[in-house]
């Protein structure tokens, strides 16, 4: 049983019957999310269920050892103010299936709150940025990777009671519900605009694939819409995001230029000051934001396995980068052509000026 497995390594079991008022709230890429309340000894708590979708009675022997693996790693950035706590697991004695049970975010995603993020003053949006950085970096001084860093499991929560920071932000969903050795060779799993191109092109994850993911996030701070929103988010998107250059910074010097930013420490130069008040001080423009009602029928912002491997990626950009070079020599050739005909005129007009010259 799961919950002997639980308690053995110290972790709560939550009995189902605890749990009151669920009700549907969301769908993920790896498991459905559900809303409840849960009446603990002390107090009752607002609480999120996460279904798994790989993990009941009947699998149970095979996934388990992955699953806990996988808790093993979150439960190492628990002591993270960014990083969304979770409080056990309990199972629906409906349908056997296992949940895992954390806090509920009031707010639901970053996705979601994007047209009311990009009315933040800029100080209050670094601040944000700030917040996510800090957790990814916890993530990455433990040596693990997200590997599904993207705006979905951003999440949102105001917190009325706490009057010094209302609205907290939390990185969720740390791979927890799926085990490393689930997909197979050549298989794609994620967002495709918040993946990094050496990842579409099967390479392993690497703490500098989390930082490409947040570029993305901070890119949406800025505009409002999730990136590539206008377009199907399929194998040519793909190849356009692997021409995108490999060298990118570590989590925690972004984390410190950004901390610098909202900060603003003694020893910053005048200089920086004055454009860091300068930025933040800057009026917000009223951008005609393009809303997730209006994105491209094919752009899909929920994790998925794609219909296309990261073998078919690399073959394409091998075909295009020989159509090139095929074509790099047929427009060398055609200037070598011009060129030539070029100079037979020029010598063909030396020789008629000449025969006039004669004649003269």
């Amino acid at each position: 049983m799961l919950s002997i497995a639980l308690i053995n390594l110290f972790l709560k079991w939550i009995p189902y019957n605890q749990l009151k008022n669920v009700e549907y709230h969301d769908k993920g890429g790896f498991g459905t999310i559900y809303k409840a309340t849960w009446l603990s000894k002390h107090e009752n708590i607002e609480v999120a269920l996460k279904c798994l979708n790989d993990l009941n009675e009947n699998n149970l022997n095979d996934n388990l050892n992955g699953f806990l693996n996988e808790w093993n790693c979150h439960e190492k950035c628990l002591d993270s103010f960014s990083i969304i706590n979770l409080h056990g697991f309990t199972k629906n004695p409906d349908t056997s299936n296992y949940m895992v049970v954390m806090d509920y975010a009031n707010k639901g995603n970053l996705r979601s709150n994007l047209p009311k993020i990009i009315e933040y003053k800029w100080n209050q949006r670094l601040y944000m940025l700030y917040k996510i950085i800090s957790g990814l970096k916890k993530i990455h001084e433990q040596n693990l990777i997200h590997c599904d860093f993207h705006d979905g499991n951003i999440l949102n929560h105001e917190d009325e009671k706490d009057m010094d920071d209302t609205n907290k932000v939390f990185i969720g969903d740390l791979g927890l519900c799926q085990t490393a050795n689930f997909f197979k060779k050549y298989d794609i799993y994620g967002v495709i605009p918040f993946m990094a191109p050496e990842v579409l092109r099967g390479k392993p994850y690497t703490p500098a694939s989390d930082i490409y993911s947040f570029s993305m996030i901070m890119w949406e701070f800025t505009s409002g819409v999730p990136p590539f929103n206008d377009i199907a988010h399929d194998l040519q998107l793909s190849l356009s995001i692997c021409e995108d250059p490999l060298e990118r910074p570590s989590a925690s010097k972004v984390s410190k230029v950004i901390a610098n930013w909202v900060f603003r420490p003694i020893n910053l130069n005048k200089k920086l000051k004055n454009n860091i008040m300068e930025f933040i001080n800057a009026p917000i423009g009223n951008n005609n934001l393009i809303t997730e009602s209006h994105s491209h029928p094919q752009a899909c912002y929920t994790s998925r396995l794609l219909d296309f491997t990261s073998k078919k990626v690399n073959e394409a950009l091998e075909s295009e980068y020989l159509n090139h070079i095929v074509d790099d020599k047929s427009n060398e050739e055609l200037n070598e052509i011009v060129e030539s005909e070029c100079l037979d005129y020029i010598v063909d007009n030396i020789k008629s000026f000449d025969d006039g010259t004669d004649k003269n």
